[in-house]
């Protein structure tokens, strides 16, 4: 972050990295501003897998891009098994919302994507926490 010596100036911050999933706090020393969005999980035993895949695949469906379609069609067929693979579940759909975040209409899908999210995460277990913020969630 850089600073100029001289008050009133204004402020900058340049980062390096990714931030996804961190607070970023801004300020001028008197007011501070933070944006994040918790994640409310529900219970695992209470989500529906296969109806979450289902929906997760028709949204990224709607994204239009022939990556996303393979995703998509990746995680229909995983929701049609008897027994969901969750790290092929996980894998799949962290590939699909990583590459998906670039696309022209991903900004008007996240909060349509974000229940389903939680949904599935929570189902995952330990296998779906990193799938939070690519959605722009934390825990």
């Amino acid at each position: 972050m850089t600073t100029p010596d001289t008050p009133g100036n204004n402020r900058s911050i340049q980062i390096g990295g990714s931030v996804t999933g961190s607070a970023v706090v801004t300020g001028d020393g008197n007011t501070v501003s933070v944006q994040f969005n918790q994640a409310n999980l529900p219970a695992p035993e209470t989500v529906n897998i296969q109806a979450e895949l289902q929906a997760l695949r028709d949204l990224l469906t709607q994204l239009d891009d022939p990556i996303v379609a393979g995703v998509a069609k990746k995680l229909e067929q995983e929701a049609a098994k008897p027994e969901p693979d969750k790290s092929v579940i996980a894998k799949t759909l962290e590939t699909g919302l990583a590459y998906a975040q670039d696309l022209v209409g991903f900004g008007e899908a996240i909060d349509k994507l974000r229940p389903h999210v939680e949904a599935t995460a929570s189902w995952l277990g330990q296998h779906g926490h990193k799938l939070l913020p690519l959605v722009g969630l934390i825990l």
